[in-house]
C-alpha cells in the first residue's frame, strides 16, 4: 500500500513483529476518482458482516449505519447528494462510478441533543468500516456536504432520520492527471496533518506532547493487524501479545489519532495522555474506572467555527469519533485492552483531571487496562 501521509517516525521499524496495522493508516485517504466495478456479492456479505462486528463492538445502535450497495440507491444518491447550493462541493459524485456507500442515519433526538451518544458511537463504528474497506484495496471518502432531504426519499426513510454524512466507496483509479479535482484536493489538503505535539498533550492540556526521537526501543506487537480481529480484541478485552512500552506506546496511539480525517483537514481537536498518579486516578473515577488503567488518553474538541452556524453540529462531534477509531484500533494492534468512554463520565471532574479549558468539550476517554 502507498503511504499517503508523513509519519512522525518509522513505527513499524521499532517492533520486532509486523506491525502491519500501520499500512491499513496511511494507505487511508479520500478518493474522489473510481472504476467501475462487477457486482461482488461475496464483497458485500463480507462488508455487511464487518459492519454488524463494528456496530455491535462500539455500542452502536443497528439501523444507525446503513450499507447502501443496491445500484438503483447508489445512482440516487450520486445524483441527488449535491443538490442545492451547500452541497455543490460534492457535484463530482455525479459522474464518479462509486460502488456504494455506508450512510450514517441516526435518530433527530439524539443528533440535536447536548450530546449526541448515538451519532458518535456510529460514526466510530463507520471509521472501522472504512479502515476495512482500505484493507480490501478499495477507495473511500467522508462526505458531509449532501442534501439530506433527498438522501432520505432515496433510502425510504423518514424526516426523523437525520444523516450527518454518508462515505463513498469502490474501486480506486490509481492514477490522477496532477491538474484534476481529486489530485488537488489531495495535494493541497487531504495529505497533510499538523505535527503530533500541535494535537496531542502529556499529562495536561498545556504541556505539548514529547517527542522522544532518541526512543528507539525494541518491542512485540500483537500477531493481531488486521482490522475484523482487532475489533474482536476490544470485544474482548484481550490483553497480551505484545510488550510495548506505554509512552512509546501513547506516542503511536496518538499519532494514529493524527491521521484521521477531518472535516476540511482543519484536525480541531486535541488528544491529552495522562500517565501521571493523580491526574490519572482523577480521570479514571470520572469515568467510574476505580483503579484499572495504568494510562488514559482524553478526546477534546472546539465546538465552535463557522461549521456550527451551518450545520445541526458541529463537525467534531463526528471527526472525534473517527479518529477515536484510529485510536483504539491501534492501541488493540500493541496488545493492549483499553475502555473507550463516549458516555458515562463526570464531564467536569474529567475536564479537571486534564486542565481543559472553557472553550473545548470532552468528547470521550479511552483508558488503558
Amino acid at each position: 500500500m502507498e503511504r499517503t501521509k508523513e509519519p512522525t517516525r518509522d513505527y513499524p521499524s521499532l517492533s520486532r513483529t509486523p506491525w502491519t496495522f500501520w499500512e491499513t493508516l496511511y494507505a487511508r485517504r479520500s478518493h474522489r476518482k473510481y472504476l467501475p466495478m462487477e457486482k461482488d456479492s461475496q464483497l458485500e456479505g463480507r462488508l455487511r458482516e464487518m459492519v454488524s462486528l463494528a456496530v455491535s463492538v462500539r455500542g452502536a445502535e443497528e439501523g444507525d449505519l446503513l450499507v447502501v450497495t443496491d445500484p438503483g440507491r447508489v445512482e440516487g444518491i450520486k445524483r441527488r447528494a449535491h443538490r442545492g447550493a451547500p452541497n455543490k462541493i460534492n457535484l463530482w459524485l455525479s459522474r464518479a462510478p462509486v460502488y456504494g456507500f455506508l450512510v450514517l442515519a441516526v435518530p433527530a433526538e439524539d443528533v440535536r441533543g447536548d450530546t449526541p451518544l448515538r451519532l458518535m458511537k456510529a460514526a466510530v463504528a463507520t471509521q472501522d468500516a472504512v479502515l476495512w474497506l482500505t484493507e480490501q484495496g478499495l477507495g473511500t471518502c467522508w462526505l458531509g456536504g449532501i442534501n439530506q432531504d433527498e438522501v432520505r426519499k432515496v433510502l425510504g426513510l423518514d424526516a426523523g432520520t437525520v444523516i450527518p454524512a454518508v462515505v463513498s466507496f469502490g474501486r480506486p483509479k490509481p492514477r490522477v492527471r496532477a491538474a484534476d479535482f481529486d489530485h488537488l484536493v489531495y495535494r493541497t489538503i487531504s495529505r497533510h496533518r499538523k505535527p503530533l505535539p500541535a494535537v496531542a498533550r502529556w499529562q495536561r492540556l498545556e504541556v505539548p506532547f514529547p517527542v522522544d526521537s532518541e526512543n528507539q526501543a525494541s518491542f512485540s506487537v500483537s500477531p493481531t493487524q488486521d482490522v475484523a480481529g482487532l475489533l474482536r480484541k476490544l470485544s474482548e478485552g484481550d490483553a497480551g501479545g505484545g510488550d510495548v512500552p506505554l509512552a512509546l506506546g501513547l506516542e503511536a496511539c496518538l499519532e494514529a489519532a493524527r491521521l484521521a480525517p477531518s472535516a476540511g483537514n482543519a484536525q480541531r481537536w486535541r488528544f491529552v495522555a495522562v500517565t501521571g498518579e493523580g491526574d490519572l486516578e482523577g480521570l479514571a473515577g470520572a469515568c467510574g474506572a476505580g483503579g484499572e488503567w495504568r494510562a488514559a488518553v482524553a478526546g477534546l474538541g472546539f465546538p465552535g467555527g463557522w461549521e456550527a452556524t451551518f450545520f445541526e453540529k458541529p463537525f467534531w462531534m463526528v471527526d472525534l469519533p473517527i479518529a477515536f477509531s484510529h485510536l483504539t484500533l491501534m492501541a488493540a494492534s500493541l496488545g493492549w485492552a483499553v475502555d473507550l468512554r463516549l458516555n458515562g463520565f463526570h464531564a467536569a471532574r474529567a475536564a479537571g483531571a486534564v486542565g481543559m479549558t472553557p472553550e473545548l468539550r470532552l468528547a470521550g476517554v479511552m483508558g488503558v487496562r
